[in-house]
């Protein structure tokens, strides 16, 4: 019996295939266990019972390429309001645990949370605030957070996120001019 180069590269993306969907389901029961565990610690009730599914991205880590998965999940304080939390798993290990404390003034603001030196593993987790994660993720990015300066040292130009106009110069068959757009 013989394959055709077709036939094997179809079979190939089969197997790729099912290999995916068992690791997508393999991560969404560990950001089931983050999350739900997360919301035990802090004495809060997880609605819904599940996570959703947001993002897949990809992540060098220690050299290796990684599938990086972005879950969030309902949970509330006071069984009145419900407040939405968010789990990150990178390859097979929960990157981080967060919630969304809500609008309420707070007692103190917590202190900035210090960088692991070596990766978590599965059994741990770092649970820390919507908004410190926004500008962590920001500051790792460069873009500004809300109510911060711009980047010129103005305050009253906001920075325009588009680049400059380019101008182009075509020339067109037969005509022998340059055309500027």
């Amino acid at each position: 019996m013989y394959l055709s180069w077709g036939t094997l590269a179809l079979l190939c993306l089969a197997g790729m295939l099912v290999w995916f969907w068992q690791n997508a389901l393999a991560a969404r029961e560990r950001a089931n266990e983050a999350a739900l565990e997360a919301c035990r610690r802090l004495s809060l009730q997880f609605l819904d019972g599940t996570v959703v599914f947001t993002r897949l991205s990809l992540k060098r880590e220690y050299g290796q390429l990684l599938l990086r998965r972005t879950y969030v999940f309902d949970y509330t304080a006071n069984s009145i309001e419900r407040r939405q939390g968010f789990v990150i798993i990178a390859g097979r290990r929960i990157e981080a645990v967060g919630y969304d404390p809500g609008e309420g003034p707070r007692a103190a603001p917590p202190p900035p949370p210090q960088p692991p030196t070596q990766p978590l593993d599965g059994n741990t987790a770092e649970v820390f605030h919507l908004e410190q994660w926004r500008e962590r993720r920001n500051a790792s990015q460069g873009t500004p957070t809300p109510g911060s300066p711009p980047a010129n040292g103005r305050g009253d130009a906001p920075v325009s996120p588009l680049p400059p106009r380019i101008s182009l110069s075509v020339k067109l068959p037969g005509d022998g001019r340059d055309q500027h757009r």
